[in-house]
């Protein structure tokens, strides 16, 4: 059980900025909040440990606890309508495809009963179509069966009541397939106890994807759902559903006078609205964020972007795991003094003994940088990993945590805190979506993600911590900004400082990101990546959708799952999804190396290269005897290891490139990256692929006035603080941003020759 936990509105704001916190308690006592900074995140005895500077002066106090659930699965609501359906009757139809039907009963369409009026559900199962009619408390619902055995196809599903012929009928029809014996079913039954017209005030929400009941909000609906509509009228006499061929009503059957509703999913793909057609504009929200620009069942394979033909795109794909902003109330608020240093904090939250920290980060204030170099959280890579459910919280796992003090959940645990895009649907879909809406537990000082035997087995925002622990203990005055801040307010954020590090796995980005990135390196600027399989997936966001962030695993790379054919178009801005080579931006542009080769959570050495000592950045490997550095560290027992960069002329590496040291003495279990094959033979270069398992620490000026540094590896950070800090990977780091600091050092505090503008 997790006790405690929270999250923010935000992950970073400056000076003056506001930053909510929402936290779930179970205790029945008070819980205490207290700022911290966080130095060092990483539990490991071996290293410097979890080490946190408590600043309970700025922000400390106690609040009532509140136990606030998490309630996960998508639907769409229309909110306080009429009740449906008039004296004569009702109809209701949608057209589905059904995907986790194994899940139990599932709702399609709903709407609560009102006094005496009947509420309706449409729901689909193993069994078939049922229609429950529930006319309130203590009174037994109407429940009619159409038998039939679904799959994965699409299906037109309605129910019809006929208060004139005194009949339910309730239908399903295959839409597709060329099997022999298509579905098609219906069941006519006389309506025993009648149908109570609604009163003209009655007034109910109704859903789509989901039912609502005395019981709460359940029976969440897999699938995909198109075209829902509702009539306040029978289908017409001419159709007797006792006596004609079967046929399934459609909203174009109604006129507009008796068409109650008929929501358009092709309209605002974009958007989290549904909007009705009719003139009574009964437009409705998405809840849990359900996947928009989906194949619909008029996809034919000709059309592949949703914004030139949205009505191929015209369904919602609905899951019951689905988890957006988990609407919790914030209970209380911290407002960042202009004299807090830009940095990483936390508030700690505890009760009863139970701990949860909850990150952030303090920007400086615009145009006023406090230190020559910045960082840059890559908070959209934090999100992505969000509640990443590996599988591995085994007992060796179990008993380090548990041995170091280490964070104590894990997402194996805990799917109420919903999913990573790392994994997938109940459904077998692949997770789209992540939220920062929610409790990230991956994201908390002291996770384990790997039962690491010569390290500690952490990453992302853990991992990073070992780059800003060390520039905190060599002296380097440093700001931070995340991922968020340059997608608002792009290179100028970046401009006046003398050098931007990244952090050690910075893999996911935005058009805006990396314009801003590639804008600073224009301005003349110096750019250290410090780690590796960098720049690799692009995601997309929208301030329509705040907190979200939008993954599709289109046509190559190394992928948990694999996106639909069709479905490559991101839903939330309308790019084009996938890997950044396939938009032509190759990370070898931006910072001369690229994603070459993957293997086990271990790492190994350099081997310096002398020829380079004479090249331009030679003077880098100042103090460095070799030939051979870095097999020690905190991540994995080696410096290059798990995710490793390397150079590539053909995909964009500048030619005037110094290769400072290269990796070597990898295992068996490392492979070549799979974007960067064209067989199994033959690489894009039209090398053989062994030539890509290989990390090279890079330098090269330009052209513009500054330089990039890149070490390839995504261990490298985990080496800097072997030998208290002193050690040829902390020295080399040092050589760099010493220079780095020096080569625009006189311009570090200038005020940016961009104006800042938020970017929409």
């Amino acid at each position: 059980m997790i006790t405690i936990t929270g999250y923010s509105d935000v992950l970073s704001a400056g000076p003056g900025e506001t930053i909510e916190f929402k936290v779930s308690s179970k205790s029945p006592s008070p819980f205490a909040a207290e700022l911290v900074r966080v130095i060092h995140a990483d539990p490991n005895p071996a290293g410097p440990g979890m080490r946190f500077e408590p600043l309970g002066q700025l922000f400390a106090g106690t609040f009532a606890s509140v136990d606030k659930p998490l309630l996960s699965g998508s639907f769409a609501r229309v909110n306080g309508v009429p009740a449906a359906g008039s004296e004569a009757g009702l109809t209701a139809g949608t057209r589905i495809q059904p995907t986790a039907l194994a899940r139990g009963e599932q709702c399609v369409m709903s709407q609560r009963s009102v006094g005496s009026h009947a509420g309706f559900a449409l729901l689909v199962s193993e069994t078939g179509i049922e229609l429950r009619l529930n006319a309130g408390q203590g009174i037994p619902p109407v429940r009619v069966l159409c038998p039939a055995r679904l799959d994965a196809r699409w299906y037109d599903v309605w129910f019809a009541i006929d208060v004139a012929s005194n009949l339910i009928e309730v239908g399903v029809a295959q839409v597709e397939g060329d099997v022999a014996a298509p579905v098609r079913c219906h069941v006519a039954q006389t309506l025993d106890r009648g149908w109570r017209a609604p009163h003209r005030d009655d007034v109910a929400d109704l859903l789509i994807g989901a039912l609502e009941d005395g019981a709460g909000r359940r029976a969440h609906f897999n699938g995909k759902i198109e075209a829902p509509f509702v009539a306040d009228a029978p289908p017409s006499p001419a159709r007797n559903a006792a006596t004609v061929e079967y046929a399934a009503p459609r909203a174009s059957d109604f006129s507009s006078d008796v068409l109650y509703a008929a929501w358009e999913f092709a309209h605002g793909i974009d958007t989290l609205e549904i909007a009705d057609t009719t003139p009574h504009a009964r437009h409705g929200t998405l809840h849990n964020l359900p996947t928009r620009a989906v194949r619909g069942s008029a996809w034919n394979g000709r059309e592949r972007c949703w914004r030139t033909a949205p009505a191929h795109y015209a369904a919602i794909h609905f899951h019951d795991d689905d988890l957006h902003d988990a609407g919790w109330s914030t209970d209380f608020a911290f407002t960042v003094p202009p004299t807090l240093h830009s940095g990483a904090y936390a508030m700690r939250v505890s009760v009863d003994g139970a701990i949860d920290y909850l990150p952030f980060y303090v920007r400086p204030e615009l145009g006023k940088p406090g230190a020559p170099l910045v960082f840059v959280a890559a908070t959209y890579t934090y999100q992505a990993y969000a509640n990443y459910a590996r599988g591995n919280f085994d007992t060796a796992l179990r008993n380090k945590v548990r041995q170091w003090s280490a964070y104590p959940h894990n997402p194996d645990e805990h799917p109420e805190v919903g999913l990573s895009t790392y994994n997938l649907h109940t459904d077998g879909s692949g997770v789209m979506f992540s939220s920062r809406l929610r409790p990230m537990l991956t994201m908390r000082p002291g996770f384990l993600t790997f039962d690491d035997p010569r390290g500690s087995g952490c990453r992302h925002y853990i991992a990073d911590s070992h780059l800003l622990d060390w520039l905190e203990h060599e002296g380097f005055s440093f700001d931070v900004v995340t991922d968020d801040d340059l997608e608002r307010f792009g290179a100028a954020l970046l401009e006046p400082y003398a050098a931007v590090l990244t952090g050690t796995h910075p893999e996911y980005h935005t058009a805006a990101t990396l314009d801003a990135l590639a804008g600073y390196k224009r301005s003349g600027g110096n750019l250290a990546y410090m780690g590796g399989n960098g720049f690799y997936w692009r995601v997309g966001c929208s301030a329509r959708v705040a907190g979200a962030l939008e993954v599709r695993r289109t046509e190559g790379g190394v992928r948990a799952w694999a996106a639909e054919s069709g479905e490559y178009v991101h839903a939330l801005d309308g790019e084009y999804g996938g890997l950044w080579r396939s938009s032509a931006r190759t990370p070898q542009q931006l910072v001369g190396v690229g994603f070459s080769s993957q293997g086990p959570f271990e790492g190994s050495h350099y081997r310096v290269l002398d020829a380079a000592r004479t090249q331009p950045g030679g003077t880098l490997l100042q103090d460095i005897a070799g030939p051979l550095f870095g097999g020690y560290g905190l991540s994995g027992g080696g410096a290059a290891g798990f995710e490793l960069d390397s150079t590539e002329a053909a995909d964009g590496s500048s030619p005037n490139i110094t290769i400072l040291a290269r990796s070597e003495g990898h295992s068996a279990a490392f492979g070549p990256a799979l974007d960067a094959l064209l067989s199994h033979t033959a690489t894009r270069a039209r090398k053989t692929p062994d030539t890509l398992i290989r990390s090279e620490i890079i330098y090269y000026e330009t052209g513009y006035g500054g330089a990039v540094f890149s070490v390839g590896s995504i261990t490298f950070c985990g080496a800097l603080s072997h030998n208290n800090y002193r050690n040829d990977v902390s020295t080399l780091l040092r050589n760099v941003l010493v220079r780095f600091s020096h080569d625009r050092g006189a311009n570090a505090n200038a005020a940016p020759a961009v104006a800042y503008t938020e970017v929409n």
